[in-house]
């Protein structure tokens, strides 16, 4: 297939009618895997011998918050990928976005292993999941700012090739879309592998917990890094300079920290968290300076 015919691909992917289908989707699907949660929680608390794949949903009803975030999480994960072709602060703002929601998501998981009628202040094991709620309020904070940066971005000063421009675009949108079937790939390994594992343990007589694997996403922020180096590489054919190339490589650092958050033990992870985000508005902002001095003076900073 050529250039064109996968560019073309990705559009009618995401084009918005798909994307529409797709909500309606993830809606239907966590609203039934949230009911479903709730109803093995009632189960395993009233059946007095309840089974294994029951009983491993636990007794907290606060647990079953977790579910519908996980698929809301994927969701977010594809609209990251639709939005490589835009621009690259738009798919840094999507990459924020996810690991703030991913933090949020961790509290509601942190709280599902205690009894929270048996807890007395102080309540020190509570502790972890007060920090990933707080850190993930934080990073809302953050990745707010950091979109209020982005829209405020001077403008760009003449001189890229529309043509060139065109084509960055059209390669942007292919690697988007191999993107999507890997990720996608992953995700159903990552499922029937999990699915495999809960099974055996069934069979074994071992307790089960169920819980969404945390390496998935972990994995996922894994491949960014490398299609954000692969993307920047290829800006080059439309524009090397200085400033921009610096831009998008301080932004791999930024995917780099906040990969290393989501595996990092408490309290490390949500700290490593906050400064990849720190650090990308920090890019931002004095990126946004930068193009503002080139447009007021044009010709003494002419190369």
């Amino acid at each position: 297939m050529s250039s064109s015919s996968l560019a073309a691909a990705f559009d009618r992917l995401y084009s918005a009618k798909h994307r529409k289908t797709l909500e309606r989707w993830i809606v239907v699907i966590s609203v039934v895997g949230f009911l479903t949660h709730l109803a093995q929680i009632f189960l395993a608390c009233n059946l007095p011998h309840p089974p294994a794949l029951i009983a491993a949903a636990g007794k907290n009803y606060l647990s079953a918050i977790y579910t519908p975030f996980s698929f809301i999480l994927f969701y977010e994960v594809l609209i990251l990928i639709s939005s490589l072709p835009q621009s690259t602060t738009q798919s840094i703002a999507t990459q924020f976005e996810i690991v703030s929601l991913i933090f949020i998501r961790g509290f509601f998981k942190d709280i599902s292993g205690f009894d929270l009628e048996s807890l007395r202040p102080p309540a020190q094991e509570l502790m972890p999941a007060f920090l990933e709620v707080s850190a993930g309020l934080f990073m809302f904070l953050l990745v707010t700012i950091f979109q209020h940066a982005a829209s405020r971005r001077a403008p760009e000063p003449p001189g890229e090739q529309a043509s060139a421009l065109k084509h960055f675009i059209q390669r942007k949108k292919i690697v988007a879309l191999a993107l999507t079937v890997l990720f996608v790939s992953m995700a159903a390994i990552s499922l029937w592998e999990y699915a495999i594992e809960t099974f055996r343990e069934i069979y074994r007589g071992a307790p089960v917990v169920l819980s969404a694997r945390a390496a998935f996403y972990s994995d996922v922020f894994t491949v960014m890094i490398f299609t954000d180096v692969l993307i920047l590489i290829l800006s080059l054919l439309v524009s090397d300079r200085y400033e921009l190339v610096f831009r998008n490589a301080a932004f791999v650092i930024s995917t780099i920290l906040i990969r290393f958050s989501l595996t990092a033990a408490h309290p490390y992870g949500a700290l490593l968290g906050v400064v990849g985000m720190l650090f990308g508005i920090v890019t931002i902002l004095i990126y946004n300076y930068n193009m503002r001095i080139r447009t007021q003076f044009p010709r003494e900073l002419a190369p």
